[in-house]
């Protein structure tokens, strides 16, 4: 007898604890639709398709249940040969992460707050301790060491198939969580599922490689909370969540060419297609966008964004991996602390993006004119994907079309262009017109300038480029 309990004991600690219920439809409708389904955080392991409910599955998509049981004259509708049923253990051998730069995927359980209560995105001494998507410069850190209670969370913001996690330590000290619970939900509330095994997955060994944990089988969730319980010196960790499915759009253009009706907003993309890493192709992660489906026929992609305050001269943000968001456009805000908002691409970064048009917006408080027009000029888009060159040529005829609000001088005015800028090509005077009048296209030039169609950089101001 104590031999087999010591068996069973054995199996319990190295076996995963993972909803094994059911859940019954409430009604009829589309599987992948929590609403229908009474408890569908367990609806991967047995879904339940009561008496006379007809549960469809749309085309070109795929479901995930180990099992699925009638009664009655319950129905299961393929609507065609795209229609698939898959088992929830059927797993992608090369997963594509999410992970945003946006306070609204995440939280944690702590008021929302990193180490030494800094908000998502916002530093303290030169230091960020809620950064914590993958691949940022610091992490997330816990308020404190280790208290195995301390989580970070995630927010895919609709119910997904969830396969696992991705995680990195600290980019900048030596800092990492080694095993932690992991739990997934689709309410965020009473509805926690623990898929970690009794002990946690073990996530990582050192600062920077990325440790993949797979699920043991695909979960229907939308929030996944990561619980550290063993730490190398401190609870620190970047996170990202493995989808089952991860088919994105390169652009927001390919977003509105496929849905005319996608309105303004923050959307998923992937510039280049799946990560080599995860995925087949590109060599760049998905990312979060702002898209503006309305101004000149939409479609356009946000890649700088820089609403500064006066009197004020914060450091610019040149980004690698990510793209900043569109935050408040009222002049007089300061948004220099906002990871997510205050930023732009950089050459090597927008490079992967597929474009053939750019367009400018800018504001100040100094006057009332308004910079908007867009351009195809080639010296410009090259100029913007290398670092080098310059944008002379911009001002000619043809070369410009102004859009809604434009009222300024720049760019027809334009007979100066610094070049060769590198990472600061957008930002570093590229066009303005010299003495006499004197009109700027600045953006923290020479550590100060803040300048639309204007000299003097001491206003408040809003700069943007977009691509399409």
């Amino acid at each position: 007898m104590i031999k087999y309990f010591f068996i069973v004991i054995l199996f319990c600690l190295s076996g995963n604890l993972i909803a094994q219920g059911s859940t019954n439809s409430s009604g009829s409708g589309n599987f992948n639709n929590a609403a229908i389904w009474a408890n569908p955080i367990n609806l991967t392991n047995n879904a339940i398709v009561l008496n006379s409910h007809t549960v469809t599955v749309s085309a070109n998509t795929n479901i995930y249940a180990n099992k699925i049981t009638f009664e009655g004259n319950g129905k299961l509708v393929f609507s065609n040969t795209t229609s698939k049923w898959l088992p929830a253990s059927s797993l992608n051998s090369n997963p594509n992460f999410e992970s945003f730069v946006d306070q609204n995927n995440w939280s944690t359980g702590n008021l929302n707050r990193g180490y030494n209560n800094e908000a998502f995105g916002q530093g303290h001494n030169g230091q960020w301790h809620y950064t914590s998507w993958i691949d940022s410069d610091q992490a997330w850190s816990a308020p404190v060491a280790n208290n195995k209670t301390d989580y970070l969370q995630y927010d895919l913001q609709s119910v997904r198939w969830i396969q696992g996690i991705v995680t990195q330590g600290r980019a900048n000290s030596a800092q990492w969580v080694r095993t932690a619970k992991v739990e997934v939900s689709v309410l965020g509330t009473d509805d926690w599922v623990t898929v970690s095994p009794v002990l946690g997955f073990t996530l990582n060994t050192d600062q920077i490689t990325k440790v993949y944990n797979n699920f043991p089988r695909v979960m229907f969730g939308r929030f996944i909370r990561v619980t550290p319980i063993d730490v190398n010196g401190f609870a620190s960790m970047r996170l990202g969540i493995l989808l089952r499915e991860f088919n994105l759009f390169k652009t927001c253009k390919e977003i509105r060419d496929a849905n005319p009706s996608a309105v303004s907003g923050v959307y998923t993309i992937d510039p280049d297609g799946p990560t080599l890493n995860n995925g087949a192709t590109g060599s760049q992660p998905a990312t979060s966008c702002y898209c503006d489906m309305d101004t000149d026929g939409g479609g356009w992609t946000l890649v700088l964004n820089y609403l500064h305050k006066k009197d004020t001269y914060p450091v610019l943000s040149p980004k690698s991996k990510s793209l900043p968001l569109l935050g408040s456009s009222t002049l007089g805000i300061n948004e220099s602390s906002l990871v997510a908002n205050w930023g732009h691409a950089t050459p090597a970064y927008l490079t992967s993006f597929p474009f053939t048009e750019i367009r400018f917006y800018g504001k100040t408080s100094s006057h009332s004119r308004v910079i908007h027009f867009k351009t195809s000029h080639p010296g410009t888009i090259s100029y913007f994907k290398t670092g080098n060159g310059w944008m002379s040529g911009i001002q000619t005829a043809g070369n410009f079309t102004t859009l809604s609000g434009h009222n300024s001088y720049l760019p027809g005015n334009a007979i100066y262009f610094f070049s060769n800028q590198g990472n600061y090509a957008m930002t570093s005077f590229p066009f303005y017109s010299g003495t006499n009048p004197n009109h700027h296209w600045g953006i923290g030039g020479e550590n100060w300038r803040w300048e639309v169609d204007d000299i003097g950089g001491t206003n408040d101001t809003h700069h943007q480029i977009w691509i399409r």
